[in-house]
């Protein structure tokens, strides 16, 4: 189930994070600059319904690449190989002439409110995780990893960044971002959720530079990009030489840096009081009504200070409340707990292996979701528990990638997510 563990590598200390322009490679937009039509969410998070719309939108659609379709007798990868060829040659896409340094601004809403987050995008030399490199926070899986390398390979290229964060502490970065994003717009896009990209790109030496410098005293914590940023490491280390990935670079401080929840939903054999009992003595646990876990889950969101998870029974739809204090957690060890306590952990450390058999845990099939009432509308309707956990705060994320923890697979969730499609690059 891909619970929290330490790294134990031996890190050399000297490491940094070493970030180079690159000559990108961009769809070739209409007059307004607009290339919404060709772009598309990351490949992870499109699911059969919306691959065809995708797909249907454009004939030239990013997705045709990222999710190169399965057919009898073709290799989808080899497929999307020529097809990424054919689109260079017709024009369809071009490389730019020079190496650049670009800013990605998004503008957004999120809980009635407008936000604008503004990354540098640069290609960044990849190593196995390292502190002062680039430091992980979750697992991941091989299946994944092994789809991507398979493109890598085929294509040779990147069509999707990988997401970083970092700590801006003298803020140089954020105002060298802002006098790039003053220049003149390359290209924009539309999400389907509602929000705007802009991208505008630098070519000047001194502000490459300045970035570079400002760069090498930082760590890059992953936030999102985990299995593409190993991938590329593999790829690689296949080819026996070092080289760099694509990612977007956010300042930790950046006020469009919103992290939303990720609840779950599983299979659990047991009813009510098996639950209560399995959880004694090492949580507080008391039951409410069904239709309560809109305002519990509202006051654990509210009091992020406690220690507190909501579970929705599934039949009955009673409610849990799951109630804990850092003091109170059992150690296995003296490094058992990182500095922040996530719900994540807490839920795949503590509460899951106590109410079900590990070995059904690694092989069970969790169910994923942002929203709440949707994760509980489903749960409801597939007859399965469900977990309604607060998001992880960006400082939190920081704080246990410093710590070398990783923690289970879906532990944040990064909001909105970097387009595919919008900026490309070989494989360097």
């Amino acid at each position: 189930m891909g619970g929290v563990s330490f790294d134990t590598t031996q890190f050399n200390k000297t490491t940094v994070a070493d970030i180079h322009p690159f000559q990108a490679i961009l769809y070739r937009p209409n007059e307004s600059s607009d290339v919404t039509p060709f772009v598309a969410p990351p490949y992870d998070v499109i699911d059969q319904a919306m691959q065809v719309a995708l797909r249907e939108r454009n004939p030239h659609n990013i997705v045709r690449l990222t999710l190169p379709e399965a057919l009898p007798e073709v290799d989808p990868y080899q497929a999307a190989a020529r097809l990424f060829q054919d689109w260079m040659e017709a024009g369809i896409l071009y490389r730019e002439a020079r190496p650049a340094m670009y800013v990605w601004e998004q503008e957004f809403s999120h809980g009635g409110k407008t936000y604008r987050r503004s990354a540098l995008v640069a290609r960044v030399t990849c190593k196995p995780y390292q502190p002062g490199g680039v430091m992980r926070h979750e697992h991941t899986h091989a299946g994944p990893k092994k789809d991507r390398l398979n493109l890598f390979k085929a294509t040779g290229a990147q069509f999707s960044q990988i997401f970083g964060i970092f700590d801006d502490a003298k803020g140089e970065v954020s105002g060298q971002l802002t006098e790039v994003g003053e220049g003149d717009l390359l290209q924009f896009a539309q999400g389907d959720d509602g929000h705007t990209s802009r991208l505008f790109g630098t070519c000047d030496t001194d502000i490459i530079k300045k970035l570079q410098a400002a760069l090498k005293e930082c760590t890059i914590t992953m936030a999102d990009g985990h299995h593409r940023y190993e991938t590329s490491v593999a790829y690689y280390e296949e080819l026996g030489r070092t080289g760099s990935t694509l990612m977007t670079l956010v300042p930790s401080s950046d006020p469009g840096l919103i992290v939303l929840p990720t609840h779950r939903t599983v299979g659990l054999p047991l009813d009510r009081p098996a639950f209560v009992r399995a959880l004694e003595g090492s949580f507080s646990v008391e039951t409410h009504e069904p239709g309560s876990w809109t305002r519990l889950y509202q006051e654990a969101v509210d009091h992020p200070d406690q220690g507190a998870s909501v579970a929705v029974m599934p039949g009955s739809g009673q409610v849990i409340r799951i109630g804990w204090d850092r003091e109170d957690m059992p150690e296995s060890g003296p490094d058992t707990w990182p500095s922040f306590i996530t719900d994540t952990v807490v839920l795949h450390e503590q509460i899951l292996p106590r109410v079900s058999d590990p070995g059904r845990l690694k092989t069970e099939k969790f169910g994923y979701y942002h929203d709440a009432h949707e994760a509980v509308e489903v749960a409801q309707r597939d007859d399965r528990w469900c977990f309604l956990l607060r998001a992880t705060s960006v400082e939190a994320l920081l704080q246990v990638a410093e710590d070398q923890v990783v923690l289970p697979p879906k532990s944040t969730y990064f909001y909105p997510k970097f387009l595919a499609g919008f900026v490309n690059a070989y494989l360097d």
